[in-house]
């Protein structure tokens, strides 16, 4: 009974994410914010004194890896060294810069105004660093220009920091002496053998998935090859001692870089059905699972929170492209929707985040809550900004 209780909330759910993201795609609205807003209002519902779609943690601890294995190396797998050029080379420095002026300002400022540890704070920072203009494309189809190409190329770069980041810094937390300022050095030494561990586990898959699929191409079966070495590589380095999260971004920077110079990874990207649909079930789930405070020095303190990490935006781009006018320094600054990459840590995070689990990190909630809102809202001024863009230059 259990189990056709668990496919039911499934097929409600997907089929509701389903056709949100249709009509979304029609009206050219941005579907993750409207597939999160549902989650939170499925979880506030309640039957009977429990939530309407309730799933046992183990289930969502499965589906939480599976999302982050799958998105992880389809974000790291773009990173193509041959295809770099000027416009890569300057979205780079602006990730790097952007990064370090978020990893420093933003998480004394959110220490400080939160009443947060600094641990928490960079954890916060690391996990909102990251961009996903493809949220706002659809309200921009058929517009080209500089910012537009390094925005999608900033998000290409920084899409696999912004997995990966969280969960480094999560692995420091947990082996720094508490209540003291980090020994790194002691650090050092594990957090080297895991890191050998998960590229050399990144690595091994790779050269094996390459030599099954290079001489023999299957439109179905290369894919799932993908798939599923996406998920041993995981489970290979965690169980190796290694970091999961790392040995499938090397998985994914390997094989972009060596396998098939035809591009017929095409088929395997965002748009495919089975990581479209955990797109879909993991949106929906973040917005059910993370229950943000409905009062108003949450919404006040979040909305000063991200004007803050606007300016930092802004600060970070002039600093970038000083050739170019503030209009545009201002678009750029302003279009940076979080997107699936800030929403499956958060996921991972929220499911995980149970005393004794992999990734218990004590006071941790309070970082998802705002983070979420972070979600929302840059999403609303991503989309009011793009409409306006477009509007401006015409058809």
């Amino acid at each position: 009974m259990e189990a056709l209780s668990i496919i039911t909330s499934i097929s409600v759910l997907l089929l509701l994410g389903i056709v949100s993201s249709v009509l979304c795609k029609k009206f050219k609205i941005p579907d993750v914010l409207v597939l999160i807003l549902i989650g939170a209002v499925l979880g506030f519902v309640q039957y009977h004194g429990h939530s309407l779609f309730e799933f046992p943690v183990l289930f969502l601890a499965a589906i939480s890896i599976l999302a982050l294995a799958l998105i992880i190396f389809d974000s790291s797998v773009m990173l193509r060294f041959r295809n770099l050029d000027v416009y890569s080379w300057k979205a780079l420095k602006l990730v790097l810069i952007f990064s370090l002026l978020v990893f420093i300002i933003f998480s004394a400022i959110a220490h400080f105004a939160l009443g947060i540890s600094v641990w928490l704070s960079v954890l916060f920072a690391v996990i909102i660093a990251g961009t996903s203009p493809e949220v706002v494309m659809p309200i921009l189809s058929g517009r080209k220009g500089l910012a537009l190409n390094v925005l999608k190329l900033e998000s290409v770069f920084n899409a696999p920091l912004s997995i990966v980041l969280p969960f480094v810094v999560i692995d420091l937390m947990q082996g720094a002496p508490s209540g003291a300022v980090p020994e790194f050095i002691g650090l050092a030494v594990p957090f080297f053998t895991q890191l050998v561990a998960s590229i050399g586990s990144g690595i091994f898959v790779g050269i094996i998935l390459f030599k099954l699929t290079q001489k023999r191409y299957s439109p179905i079966y290369s894919p799932l090859a993908v798939i599923v070495a996406a998920m041993i590589t995981y489970v290979l380095s965690e169980n190796l001692g290694g970091h999961g999260v790392i040995a499938v971004a090397t998985l994914g920077v390997f094989f972009g870089n060596v396998y098939l110079k035809q591009n017929k990874l095409g088929l395997f990207s965002v748009d495919s059905v089975l990581t479209k649909a955990l797109m879909i079930f993991v949106f929906i789930l973040v917005g059910i699972t993370v229950k943000i405070p409905l009062s108003v020095d949450f919404f006040v303190t979040s909305i000063v929170l991200f004007g803050a990490y606007l300016l930092i935006r802004f600060i970070a781009v002039s600093l970038c492209f000083r050739e170019l006018d503030f209009r545009t320094n201002l678009f750029m600054s302003l279009v940076c929707p979080k997107g699936i990459s800030t929403a499956v840590v958060v996921f991972i995070l929220a499911i995980h985040n149970l005393p004794g689990a992999l990734y218990f990190v004590p006071g941790v909630s309070i970082v998802l809550d705002f983070t979420l809102m972070f979600i929302l809202l840059s999403v609303i001024v991503s989309s009011i900004v793009a409409l306006h863009y477009k509007n401006s230059i015409g058809d």
